[in-house]
């Protein structure tokens, strides 16, 4: 799929909730290719959105740009948790 096959007329505080769930997903699990494609698909179509600010325009243009790069292998797969600490580590 690429940036422009989103045909859904999804709204876009729902696209954007959509794109903050993945990436979150995607740091605490790590990037797959599914998830990859979604937000490069939600960001394209929330920046054809006209009435999106000028600030979060920058912000979603430059995040589907870094995303654009991300290359996953076909067979990657969500990490179950992700550890924040190394094992043994405390925090204060």
């Amino acid at each position: 799929m690429s940036d422009s096959d989103e045909t859904d007329p999804m709204p876009l505080d729902l696209r954007l909730a959509a794109i903050v769930t993945l990436l979150s997903a995607s740091a605490l699990r790590g990037p797959t290719v599914a998830k990859t494609a979604a937000l490069r698909t939600h960001l394209f179509a929330a920046l054809a959105d006209p009435t999106l600010a000028p600030q979060l325009r920058d912000a979603l243009e430059q995040s589907l740009a870094g995303w654009r790069a991300v290359d996953c292998h076909p067979a990657s797969v969500s990490v179950p948790l992700c550890p924040l600490t190394a094992p043994g580590q405390s925090l204060h």
